[in-house]
C-alpha cells in the first residue's frame, strides 16, 4: 500500500472535519499544517509541523499532496502554485469564485500533469447514491421535477468572526456559493444539462454584508425536468437539506438524512429505503461524505480505483451559480419592477 505524506493548508473548522476523515487512513500521514493563526491558536496533529508560509512548507516538505481548506479566494492563487510544484491538491467546495475562475484552473491538471481535484463529498451520501440509482435505473418512471431547500442560520457574528465570508470580492457569493453549493450540485447530476435558469438573489436580513443572505431560483432542463431551488441563510437554525425528486411513479425525499419514497397516488405513505453514515466529531449535516471522498482521493492517488470530482466536474455548479446571479438582477416587488444591486 503506498503511503502519503501530506500537508493542510488552512486550519479552519472544516479542517478539522479533513483531519478526522484522515485518521480513518493507516496510510496517509498529515505531516504539516500551514496556518496564518500562530501555532498555539490552531490544531496540529502529531508529528505534524507547523508553517505559517504555505510556499516554504512546499518547498521544505516532500509532500504527495495537499488539502487546501482555505477562504475562497485563495483556492485559485495556492491550487496554481501545489500544482505548479508537482503536488496533487484536493481542495475544499467551491472549486473558485466564479466561472472565470474555474477555466484557470482547469488547466492545471493538463499544465503541470497533477491530479487537481474538488471536495464536493454530499455526492458521496448513501442517500443521494441510492436517488442517482432510481432516476439511473428507471424503475419508477420517469424524473419530471425536482426541490431543493437548503434554510440555514448565519447572523452578523458568523461574519464579523471571518469578514471574508461577506465580502464579494474574497467570499464571491453568500449563501449559494458557501451554503447551498452542495445542493445545487446534486440538482445538476440528477437533472442533467441546464436549459435555462430564472431567480431573484437577495437580502432578507439586515446584516452588514456585501453578499446575498437568500435566493430562489427555477432551473428547466433539456430533458423536461424542472427544479425549484431555494436556499436562505436567514432561517432561525440550521434545517437539513430537502432534496425532493417527483418520478412518474413515486416521490422521493431526502431529509434528516434519510431517503424516504411514497407511491405518486399516495405521497403521505413515505418508507426510509436509505439512510446516511454521520461522522462523529463533525458538523452532522457535513455528513461522512468526507471520510469516503478523501479515502477515494488516495485511492485514485494510488490508482486503486477511487474516484475523484475534478475542476471541471465542479465548475458546472460555478457556473449555475453565476447563470443564477445573472438571471436574478430583477425581480418582481409589490410596487413593480426595480434593480438588485450587485450584493
Amino acid at each position: 500500500m503506498k503511503t502519503f505524506n501530506i500537508g493542510i493548508i488552512g486550519d479552519g473548522t472544516v479542517a478539522q472535519t479533513h483531519i478526522r476523515a484522515l485518521s480513518f487512513l493507516d496510510n496517509v500521514h498529515i505531516a504539516a499544517v500551514c496556518d496564518v493563526k500562530s501555532p498555539e491558536k490552531i490544531n496540529i496533529p502529531d508529528g505534524a509541523v507547523y508553517y505559517s508560509d504555505y510556499k516554504k512548507m512546499i518547498e521544505e516538505q516532500k509532500l504527495d499532496a495537499v488539502h487546501i481548506c482555505l477562504p475562497h479566494y485563495l483556492h485559485l492563487p495556492v491550487a496554481s502554485y501545489c500544482a505548479s510544484k508537482h503536488v496533487p491538491v484536493l481542495c475544499e467546495k467551491p472549486v473558485a469564485m466564479n466561472y472565470r475562475e474555474v477555466e484557470e484552473m482547469e488547466g492545471l491538471q493538463d499544465k503541470y500533469g497533477v491530479t487537481v481535484a474538488v471536495c464536493l463529498q454530499n455526492r458521496w451520501n448513501n442517500t443521494f447514491r441510492t436517488l442517482q440509482s432510481v432516476v439511473e435505473s428507471g424503475k419508477d418512471g420517469r424524473l419530471t421535477g425536482l426541490k431543493a431547500v437548503a434554510l440555514w442560520a448565519r447572523d452578523q457574528a458568523y461574519y464579523d468572526r471571518a469578514p471574508w465570508r461577506g465580502r464579494m470580492e474574497y467570499a464571491g457569493g453568500g449563501c449559494l456559493i458557501n451554503q447551498a453549493v452542495h445542493t445545487l450540485d446534486q440538482v445538476l447530476l440528477l437533472g442533467g444539462k441546464a436549459k435555462s435558469v430564472k431567480g431573484i438573489v437577495t437580502n432578507v436580513l439586515d446584516l452588514d454584508i456585501e453578499v446575498e443572505d437568500s435566493s430562489v431560483s427555477e432551473v428547466v432542463f433539456e430533458n423536461g425536468v424542472r427544479a425549484l431551488i431555494m436556499a436562505s441563510n436567514a432561517n432561525t437554525v440550521n434545517s437539513t437539506i430537502e432534496l425532493e425528486a417527483v418520478f412518474e411513479n413515486a416521490v422521493y425525499t431526502i431529509k434528516d438524512y434519510k431517503l424516504y419514497r411514497a407511491p405518486a397516488d399516495d405521497t403521505l405513505a413515505k418508507s426510509v429505503i436509505a439512510e446516511d453514515e454521520l461522522m462523529p466529531g463533525a458538523k452532522s449535516y457535513y455528513g461522512a461524505g468526507h471520510k469516503v471522498l478523501i479515502k477515494d482521493f488516495y485511492d485514485y492517488l494510488s490508482g486503486d480505483g477511487g474516484r475523484v470530482v475534478s475542476v471541471k466536474e465542479a465548475g458546472t455548479v460555478i457556473k449555475l451559480i453565476d447563470t443564477i446571479r445573472e438571471a436574478g438582477r430583477w425581480c418582481i416587488c409589490a410596487l413593480g419592477w426595480r434593480e438588485l444591486s450587485s450584493s
